[in-house]
């Protein structure tokens, strides 16, 4: 294929990273952005293997380890002192630790490196949809229509308007459970080098990320229903709940916290994500195609994988129909892995499902002290897995 015209809807970590692939690849790109004047916002994240295997590539892994702090370990308890989960990267030979970062921090790297390429970018574009016209497609905005491009990237995230007009959701549906968070400074590294998480039953928990440098984040566990009235009682009466929960040493992190912001998550699954017509299309990536809780930290690595293996396939085919046919094929088992973990995962950490906290709790700490359930663990959390096995890779890698 010659140089297509490209749109990209959103300018998140999967837009923003495919915008700086795509133009570096000498496609016309046109990114559209809601936000009028775009920054570094949002919650820590925690970055896996994969997803720095991608930035790699992309030549910015260096420049975000540089913001970044290793997560070596994950050491989960429960409020009364019971150890759950223990275990950490070095339990797997060649492991490589996730990094904890600022979503911010990422945002900054990808749109220092957005805007040292030929892309165009628009801020303060309400997209509303898309539909096929003649010579592409055409993007709907709140004011009027924009293209025709031959092919419309769909990377504004969960609540995805361009999945929405496209009509291929088999499952969109908010999950009950969310959670409060805040960004604190923590110059004297008092989160370590470990997600920490502290459980009460299915319905409660407090953990702790090591977020960048001299930062960590909080989170809090909570029905979306609950969060205005919970913030409607105040800080102090949320530490008061809180403080049973971060013990002696994150003691001092808590007590920083003066805003709580909300983090609310969907489950999405896709029939397809792309659709074609008369050589022109759209395709969806990131949260926009498979919007997942983030039980296992995966969220970001497979939007990242996203990116990498769409703008393979697009330098790989003769057309852009088999393009996107390959992307879709090549993501489906990575993918529907991580969903379904993350599905299977939700009701025993957030949920009203209170009795499954009981073989949690029994079971997690023994069945953890096994060398091979370790491995698998780790095996997990690196974002690469498409079962028990085997590994997705990077096309042309």
């Amino acid at each position: 294929m010659g140089p297509l015209r490209i749109a990209v809807i959103g300018c998140g970590p999967a837009g923003g990273a495919s915008a700086i692939a795509l133009a570096r690849a000498g496609h016309d790109v046109t990114v559209l952005e809601a936000a009028d004047d775009p920054g570094p916002i949002g919650a820590g994240i925690w970055l896996q293997e994969l997803g720095q295997q991608v930035l790699a590539e992309l030549g910015l892994l260096d420049a975000l380890r540089a913001v970044s702090r290793p997560v070596t370990r994950v050491d989960a308890v429960t409020v009364s002192g019971r150890q759950v989960m223990d275990f950490g990267y070095a339990d797997l030979p060649g492991a490589v630790p996730a990094i904890g970062v600022h979503r911010g921090a990422l945002f900054s790297l990808l749109w220092d490196a957005l805007r040292g390429t030929t892309a165009a970018v628009e801020t303060g574009v309400d997209v509303t949809g898309v539909r096929p016209a003649r010579g592409g497609v055409m993007v709907e905005t709140a004011r009027s229509a924009v293209g025709p491009f031959d092919l419309v990237i769909g990377a504004d995230g969960s609540r995805s308007t361009v999945r929405e007009s496209l009509r291929v959701a088999a499952r969109d549906r908010p999950y009950s459970y969310g959670a409060l968070w805040a960004l604190l400074d923590d110059p004297d590294g008092l989160a370590g080098d470990a997600l920490y998480q502290c459980l009460d039953g299915t319905s409660r928990y407090l953990g702790v990320l090591p977020t960048g440098e001299a930062q960590a984040s909080i989170f809090w566990s909570i029905k979306g229903a609950d969060m205005a009235a919970l913030r409607a009682r105040g800080i102090e009466a949320w530490r008061r709940e809180a403080r049973p929960f971060v013990g002696d040493r994150y003691g001092a992190l808590l007590e920083q916290v003066e805003v709580l912001l909300e983090a609310h998550y969907r489950d999405v699954v896709v029939r397809t994500p792309y659709r074609v017509r008369d050589g022109a299309g759209a395709v969806l990536i990131g949260d926009a195609a498979h919007a997942m809780s983030p039980q296992l930290g995966a969220g970001t690595s497979l939007a990242l994988a996203d990116v990498w293996s769409l703008c393979h396939h697009i330098g790989a085919a003769a057309d852009l129909e088999t393009a996107l046919a390959a992307h879709a094929a090549d993501r489906r088992a990575h993918v529907r892995w991580y969903s379904w973990w993350t599905r299977l995962m939700m009701p025993v950490f957030q949920s009203d499902l209170a009795p499954l906290a009981i073989p949690r709790d029994l079971l997690a700490g023994p069945m953890g002290g096994i060398g091979w359930v370790r491995t698998q663990m780790v095996r997990q959390l690196g974002g690469a897995q498409v079962g028990v096995t085997k590994r997705w890779q990077l096309p042309g890698r």
